[in-house]
């Protein structure tokens, strides 16, 4: 008996998780797909599941499982993204990137290519996460 496998896009994606969804949210958590890319899916769990001690069970049987069921070889690799690296994502989404070269009392030198808009949300993230940082400088 041959099992029916998906095209691996991020919406094919997003709906074959609707099967585990019930389970996660029953114990006040979620699952966010934040990227599809050359066979590696990269998921966010949210709410409750983010401070979970089971949350990488809850990865490899229960997501994982479900993901390799669905989308067969394509599927090469299944990565949990944190909060830091949804943002770098979202960055590079938009053709830039970033870098912290130094941070020295309270100025930090960040390398930073990308629209100017998106440079001001990082210095203010910057700025707020890193209370003795006051300075922010970016260079290209």
């Amino acid at each position: 008996m041959r099992v029916e496998t998906f095209d691996l896009t991020p919406q094919n994606v997003d709906l074959v998780l609707e099967d585990v969804r019930p389970f996660l949210i029953s114990d006040g958590g979620n699952v966010d797909v934040v990227s599809v890319e050359d066979g590696v899916v990269s998921l966010k769990l949210q709410g409750a599941c983010t401070s979970c001690p089971s949350s990488s069970t809850t990865m490899t049987m229960g997501i994982e499982r479900v993901l390799k069921e669905k989308f067969g070889d394509a599927l090469k690799d299944i990565r949990q993204v944190f909060d830091e690296e949804v943002k770098l994502i979202t960055v590079e989404n938009y053709g830039g990137s970033v870098d912290v070269l130094s941070v020295e009392g309270e100025d930090c030198v960040v390398k930073y290519v990308g629209p100017e808009s998106i440079g001001m949300g990082i210095k203010a993230a910057i700025k707020e996460k890193f209370k003795d940082i006051s300075n922010v400088t970016f260079t290209s």
